[in-house]
């Protein structure tokens, strides 16, 4: 009787946890961007605690929501974190509204990413568990 009320007392905590974790992946939208008014679309994929290599995707549609092809996304990892971190390739133009990177690191911990798109800049942290490869 006793495990029955600790269950039916833990599991809605459990839910509210885990409602938390899946509520903080949304995707990040970012735009417009200028001269030419792109929307950015960070999936949550890129954001969430992964292990490695991990690909790094963004998506860029014009103002009415259509993909945009050959539109240059530059990733880059910041100074602080260039011997932790790569980035490859580091610039990838879009094919069928998508550029995808794949990122690998040194060191497990938090690192950051950063992608630009025109004048668009946001900052990705990737927290990195397990064992990294040398590479």
């Amino acid at each position: 009787m006793r495990q029955r009320v600790l269950c039916l007392g833990v599991v809605p905590l459990l839910l509210i946890a885990w409602s938390l974790v899946l509520g903080s992946c949304q995707p990040t939208v970012l735009g417009p961007t200028t001269p030419s008014g792109y929307r950015l679309v960070l999936p949550e994929a890129s954001q969430t605690v992964r292990s490695h290599p991990l690909p790094l995707t963004v998506r860029v549609s014009d103002a009415s929501g259509q993909p945009v092809d050959e539109v240059l996304v530059h990733f880059h990892i910041p100074e602080a974190w260039a011997s932790r971190a790569q980035v490859d390739p580091p610039i990838v133009a879009t094919r069928q509204g998508q550029a995808t990177t794949t990122f690998r690191a040194r060191a497990a911990g938090q690192l950051m990413v950063q992608i630009t798109v025109e004048d668009r800049t946001v900052d990705i942290p990737i927290t990195v568990v397990g064992d990294t490869p040398r590479f």
